[in-house]
């Protein structure tokens, strides 16, 4: 499957990360902005660390449907950057490095750039989403997942402060975890049997694009390659349906 894009800015957000965006300890900075000196290039570097305690009463897949953080060390927040003093550092003039979340939350951020003026500009942002599913009373509760989702955008841009500007840039999207479902079988006698998945789902998007400004305009163009691929498997998680009364029975369903 192939996409092309012309002055098309798309944005999509899933109901899971709108419900559950990334939960900072605080709002506030994690440290002073002191800095220091070093061969032209001023070093600032700053994280927050600590250990997560939970405790569940009552319905526990609500609670890790709604919020899923449990116990262990991990890194609350954490920021890294350096500058060229001058703006005109030997082999860049800015990194900068953030973090939340990392270790064992289930919401997890990090991103990165790397630029050297006039020359390039590299954007990249990293997040993982560790979500379940909870089983409903719909269908004797047979619809779950339990899943972990990565994102990851590269972007590269070189002239980044000229007229003439090229883009690159890559998208992935992995999904993989165990699920169960349902299907249906056999016409009028219709049953419902379980399936165990094992959901295998991936997403890669390539961008290449450049931008011109003569004039007081601005021209761009944008042309994207989108891949999907799926390679989960199914198996019969058991050999009768789920009407008590219904005379049929699989011997085998599965997908490989």
């Amino acid at each position: 499957m192939r996409l092309q894009t012309l002055f098309v800015h798309v944005m999509l957000c899933t109901p899971a990360l709108l419900a559950q965006p990334v939960i900072a300890p605080t709002a506030l900075s994690v440290g002073p902005a002191r800095g220091e000196d070093w061969h032209g290039y001023n070093f600032v570097n700053s994280f927050e660390t600590g250990y997560r305690f939970h405790s569940v009463e009552g319905d526990l897949d609500k609670y890790r449907s709604d919020i899923n953080f449990g116990n262990g060390i991990r890194l609350l927040g954490a920021n890294f950057r350096v500058n060229s003093r001058e703006g005109h550092g030997k082999y860049f003039d800015e990194i900068v490095l953030t973090a939340q979340g990392l270790g064992n939350d289930p919401y997890q951020y990090s991103s990165l750039r790397l630029q050297k003026n006039s020359l390039f500009r590299y954007d990249m942002s990293w997040r993982l989403n560790d979500y379940l599913n909870r089983s409903l009373t719909i269908d004797s509760g047979n619809h779950r997942m339990n899943t972990e989702r990565r994102l990851q955008d590269h972007d590269l841009t070189l002239f980044p402060q000229s007229a003439v500007r090229l883009v690159f840039g890559y998208t992935r999207n992995a999904q993989d975890g165990p699920a169960l479902s349902t299907v249906q079988q056999f016409g009028p006698l219709q049953d419902e049997f379980v399936l165990f998945s094992r959901v295998r789902r991936l997403r890669n998007e390539y961008r290449v694009g450049g931008e011109i400004r003569v004039f007081g305009a601005t021209l761009l163009w944008l042309r994207g390659w989108d891949n999907f691929k799926e390679d989960s498997t199914y198996d019969l998680d058991q050999l009768a349906g789920n009407n008590a009364t219904g005379a049929i029975v699989l011997s085998r369903f599965g997908r490989v």
